[in-house]
């Protein structure tokens, strides 16, 4: 979609939503899972429906990468500031190529398409925004997105 068909989304209601989507999984595994959004809303503009596929493929990412962990963790957090940020972060084992992750087709789990990372930067990018990695070996993975505000914050 162009920038003309977007509209006014509170991320906070995007990340909601997408956790709930993400319950039957969440559920199936012991995950604690710990979600920080602000009391303000956070406000772009943008498609929420892309938006929330964004946020449910960073978890999807987040819950495979969890798997050998003794205690899994995902950590959700969003920001409002002169942009708005959402981190979700990891406590899986990391990752060592960090060129190719948002690359079509490329994956580190060794199955999936190996598309959603590069989606996932696609949208982001067609939104105005970045999409951040940083991953250190043994300590886990953290996925940072800047969105514009719309100024409606």
């Amino acid at each position: 979609k162009g920038a003309d068909s977007f509209a006014p989304v509170d991320t906070r209601e995007a990340v909601t939503s997408a956790l709930a989507m993400m319950e039957p999984q969440l559920r199936t595994r012991d995950v604690a899972i710990t979600r920080t959004l602000p009391t303000e809303p956070a406000m772009i503009l943008g498609d929420r429906m892309r938006l929330e596929q964004v946020i449910i493929n960073l978890l999807r990412n987040a819950l495979d990468a969890t798997k050998g962990e003794d205690d899994p963790s995902v950590d959700v957090l969003l920001t409002v500031g002169d942009t708005v940020r959402l981190s979700v972060r990891d406590n899986g084992p990391g990752i060592d190529d960090l060129d190719a992750l948002f690359e079509p087709f490329y994956t580190t789990k060794g199955e999936g398409t190996g598309l959603g990372l590069s989606i996932t930067h696609t949208i982001i990018t067609s939104l105005g925004g970045r999409v951040e990695v940083h991953s250190h070996e043994g300590e886990g993975t953290e996925f940072r997105i800047y969105l514009p505000d719309s100024g409606q914050n």
